[in-house]
């Protein structure tokens, strides 16, 4: 793991305390935990709007805090994007100037793209000229990443930042943040109280919880550990899959191919060949040991069970249909009662109207 930032913070407000110490490796890092663990106070500290009691921060091996060697960089000496819930834009401004702002005060040499390139990415043509009071809240998220990213940041805060937004927002700007973070390698920790997000975007997630940190490892631990499960909303949860359009079924229905597999949707905005996103519940899929007959869902797709993660209920199937993960959501007495393994060959039977698109219209 190459090391991207290295903790050591210690910060107390009243009767709370924030002490967590991580090595952070490159990638999409989350951090999860309920209300009032501390989250929101890390980024803080992180970004250089507070300065923690005692410790060490580290960005890219250079020390951007040190108690013991009294360093303290101001925030825009940190090279730090952050992206908060609310925007936070400049009211007075329009999208444009929002976006050059960040952009004029960042060198030449350090710019990864130009304004064009963010523009174009975030689909923000259409809004450029407006003044930013003018615009729903999911573009006004789209404005504040583009604003972020415009000032080529090293490293890139995201603080809930699709905690308002409806699905077709959220579809997108996940599909974003996958597209910056991979094509511009781009470091980002994201904070977010969603499991579904987590395990959709974050490579790996530290979960927090009274300012201490209490597990760290895959995204997919927060199906299957204990000392998570009494703050994970569990039924709530989703898999958030990205594919490319096949086209049209007939007037009401779509394909879109995930995987190796092509899954029948409600009708898609998207063209023929462009990226999308779905979202599926995982409540919603039904899973079988033997090919199901003379079924009215229009998806049956073959899968094998590649682990298993019991809760307290339900029990989350991880089913590989070829290149793609799925999570079935079962209750325990499913579990046994089919005799469900490791390794096991199953298939997930998903109604079309259960599959919900997640796209800009």
């Amino acid at each position: 793991m190459t090391v991207s930032i290295e903790l050591n913070v210690k910060k107390k407000y009243g009767e709370f305390e924030l002490a967590l110490q991580a090595v952070i490796g490159n990638g999409i890092t989350g951090i999860f935990g309920p209300s009032a663990s501390g989250k929101s106070t890390l980024l803080n500290c992180i970004a250089g709007f507070e300065d923690p009691d005692r410790g060490l921060i580290t960005l890219n091996s250079k020390t951007v805090f040190s108690s013991r060697s009294r360093i303290n960089l101001s925030p825009e000496k940190r090279r730090v994007g952050y992206v908060h819930q609310h925007s936070a834009l400049f009211p007075h401004l329009t999208v444009r100037e929002n976006l050059e702002f960040g952009y004029k005060l960042t060198e030449k040499y350090r710019r990864i793209g130009n304004l064009e390139d963010i523009v174009h990415l975030l689909q923000l043509e259409q809004i450029i000229e407006r003044g930013v009071m003018n615009l729903s809240g999911g573009e006004r998220q789209r404005v504040a990443l583009g604003r972020s990213l415009a000032a080529s940041p090293d490293l890139l805060l995201l603080d809930e930042p699709l905690a308002s937004l409806d699905l077709p927002f959220r579809g997108f700007i996940l599909e974003k943040l996958r597209e910056v973070s991979r094509g511009w390698n781009l470091d980002m920790i994201y904070v977010s109280h969603s499991v579904s997000e987590m395990i959709a975007l974050a490579d790996s997630v530290i979960v927090i919880r009274n300012g201490m940190k209490v597990v760290e490892g895959n995204s997919s631990l927060l199906l299957n550990n204990s000392s998570v499960a009494d703050y994970v909303d569990y039924g709530s949860f989703e898999n958030i899959l990205q594919g490319v359009v096949d086209g049209p079924v007939d007037e009401n229905l779509s394909s879109i191919t995930i995987g190796n597999v092509r899954l029948i949707t409600p009708k898609l905005t998207s063209g023929k060949g462009k990226q999308a996103t779905v979202s599926i519940k995982a409540s919603d899929i039904i899973v079988s040991k033997y090919p199901p007959a003379a079924i009215s869902a229009r998806n049956i797709l073959k899968a094998n069970i590649s682990s298993i993660n019991r809760s307290e209920n339900p029990t989350f199937i991880d089913c590989d249909i070829g290149g793609c993960i799925l999570t079935a959501a079962l209750t325990n007495q499913s579990v046994l009662d089919l005799g469900l393994r490791t390794s096991d060959e199953v298939y997930l039977i998903i109604k079309a109207t259960s599959v919900t698109p997640m796209e800009l219209y």
